[in-house]
């Protein structure tokens, strides 16, 4: 079945395939020690914009990994931040930690605001239009301070098996899908959302083009692999990995 992506979040079912996950990632956790270190050289991580929080898992892992004094967190889905703030209250964040119902793209008022960002849970998946992914970069950029870094997640178009196989026929018309090549419907239980699916140089000239620096850009199965573990991608998401400077 066909659904929005804001529909599609909003369903307690769909929530409830989120409320098991209750801890950091390693490769997240690879990312939160990539920005401390980055970071390190001006100060200390304060402050924090968590975006497509959904019920919040992540949130506890940065509320222990960071100490900071201030998280202001926001998800597209009511429903997702109902949750979010039943859990923020059980970990005892909930002081430190500011929720907002909104979209990603019109996150575009403040200026100079935070030390981290963060788009983890492979949010930009669920954004199929370029336009928009860019401009979530460039608020992401906007709202950090000089030298803050922004570390997030996204679906890679090379994994499993027919996932591969897929994109790569639709690299062969690339000369008439150009950026479409990427888009793909995706969802679970039943439910297919428009999404997007990056490569690691359509990753990287995005970042680039809303301002970043110093870009980094993994597979999980790169960043397994430069810690001499092995990683299956024909059987795991094999996401891509992304950490920035401004």
């Amino acid at each position: 079945m066909k659904i929005e992506n804001k529909n599609f979040w909003e369903r307690e079912d769909i929530i409830a395939t989120q409320e098991v996950l209750t801890s950091i990632s390693d490769f997240e956790h690879f990312m939160f020690e990539n920005s401390l270190k980055r970071y390190d050289k001006k100060g200390k991580i304060n402050r924090i914009k968590v975006f497509g929080c959904g019920t919040g898992r992540e949130l506890k892992g940065i509320a222990t990994v960071y100490a900071p004094n201030k998280i202001v967190a926001s998800d597209i889905s009511d429903n997702m931040i109902e949750k979010c703030n039943e859990n923020l209250k059980v970990w005892s964040i909930d002081g430190i930690t500011t929720t907002i119902v909104g979209d990603a793209k019109d996150f575009d008022k403040l200026v100079n605001e935070f030390e981290l960002v963060t788009i983890l849970n492979s949010m930009l998946t669920y954004v199929p239009l370029r336009k928009d992914r860019l401009k979530i970069f460039k608020n992401s950029h906007q709202i950090l301070v000089e030298e803050g870094v922004l570390i997030g997640t996204v679906h890679n178009q090379i994994g499993v098996l027919a996932k591969t196989v897929y994109f790569k026929m639709r690299g062969l018309f690339s000369v008439f899908l150009g950026e479409k090549v990427g888009n793909r419907d995706t969802g679970f239980k039943g439910f297919k959302v428009p999404g997007y699916y990056y490569t690691k140089r359509g990753l990287v000239r995005d970042l680039k083009e809303s301002g970043f620096r110093d870009i980094e850009v993994y597979s999980i199965e790169e960043l397994y692999a430069m810690n001499g573990h092995r990683y299956n991608r024909k059987r795991g998401y094999n996401n891509l990995i992304f950490i920035a400077s401004k």
